[in-house]
């Protein structure tokens, strides 16, 4: 209900819609029973979501959900650790519900890939990251601030 208030409120004020994740441009690398729905969540609230998640896809994704624990043994799995070097948001599913449901949003800190944990840390310590990762956390942090005011 709130994303659907905001996303009417920014239709009336600018024109413009943007949906719940207008600006992600996400890799799937879960069960292939839930990716589909995934994909279609993810793009009706204006994600753009890739088909495949070769690490060629890094340097354009902002986010990377993964759930290796439902994967089948010979299914391909994305190298989580790299991906985050490259400073995409490596997370577990489960945030993408709780984006949408929660306000405000919860930290994507606390779903953070085990792979990915010790480049969240460091990007956090040194304040440095790369530009897709500052520009998804603005992104995010937009949203904030225009609920609040």
């Amino acid at each position: 209900m709130r994303w659907r208030k905001k996303i009417h409120k920014g239709k009336q004020e600018t024109g413009v819609v943007e949906g719940a994740f207008s600006g992600w441009k996400v890799i799937l690398n879960v069960d292939q029973t839930k990716e589909a729905g995934f994909r279609r969540l993810l793009q009706s609230g204006g994600a753009k979501v890739f088909s495949g998640h070769s690490a060629s896809l890094f340097k354009e994704a902002t986010h990377l959900f993964a759930d290796f624990s439902k994967l089948k043994p010979d299914d391909s799995r994305v190298n989580v650790a790299e991906a985050a070097a490259q400073g995409v948001n490596c997370l577990k599913p489960e945030y993408i519900a709780d984006y949408l449901i929660q306000d405000p949003p919860p930290p994507m800190e606390s779903y953070c890939l085990p792979e990915a944990e010790s480049y969240l840390q460091n990007n956090s310590d040194l304040g440095i990251g790369s530009s897709q990762k500052r520009k998804a956390l603005g992104e995010m942090s937009r949203v904030k601030r225009s609920r609040i005011h």
